[in-house]
């Protein structure tokens, strides 16, 4: 039979070499072990892991943004002596801006006024055309999209923090300049408000 004549070749080739051993059972030790690492990323399903349930992308609506932004703001300022009970707004100028990879094509094409064969006469002219194109890649999911270079984060437009400690112009200063350098925004954007 084939597999006693293949089974009789591989102890001949076993027998030879001690050194050829040890390095053919550690190449197939490493590609089992290859084998069982993808196996377990991949939970055995064959598909692309899961993130946990509140670990997302880096993508943030323009709501769980803001939302996140007032909740680290108001736990800053809560931190300020005199600022007592504290509510924070904020609102937004834009929303997440993209910025894609470009592709610039040029060409000039140039016409003589002359004889054909001479030097570009007085009455000759250029143009210039400039094409702008996307540079366009592969996604996962076979699709073609734009490459992103960048995301810039929304821009905010003001933020409004009503507090018990309003009333003291210290408290107000020191809230305008944690909020100006935090958010890097200009003071004229920050109001503050004693709370009812």
């Amino acid at each position: 039979m084939d597999m006693e004549k293949y089974a009789g070749k591989l102890k001949q080739f076993f027998s030879k070499d001690l050194r050829l051993k040890i390095i053919v059972i550690l190449g197939l030790l490493g590609m089992t072990l290859i084998l069982i690492s993808q196996f377990a990323q991949t939970g055995g399903s064959g598909q692309a892991p899961v993130q946990p349930q509140g670990m997302r992308s880096a993508e943030f609506t323009n709501e769980e943004y803001i939302r996140h932004l007032e909740e680290r703001l108001r736990n800053l300022i809560s931190e300020i002596e005199g600022v007592g009970r504290n509510k924070v707004m904020i609102t937004l100028e834009s929303g997440v801006q993209y910025v894609y990879a470009q592709e610039l094509r040029r060409s000039t094409d140039s016409t003589t006024g002359g004889p054909a064969g001479g030097a570009m006469a007085a009455g000759g002219r250029v143009q210039e055309s400039i094409e702008e194109r996307f540079i366009l890649v592969d996604t996962e999911f076979g699709r073609r999209e734009a490459l992103v270079l960048t995301r810039l984060p929304p821009r905010i437009q003001g933020v409004v923090i009503v507090c018990e400690g309003a009333d003291n112009i210290l408290v107000e200063q020191k809230l305008i300049s944690v909020v100006t350098t935090t958010l890097g925004i200009p003071s004229t954007r920050v109001s503050v408000v004693k709370i009812s």
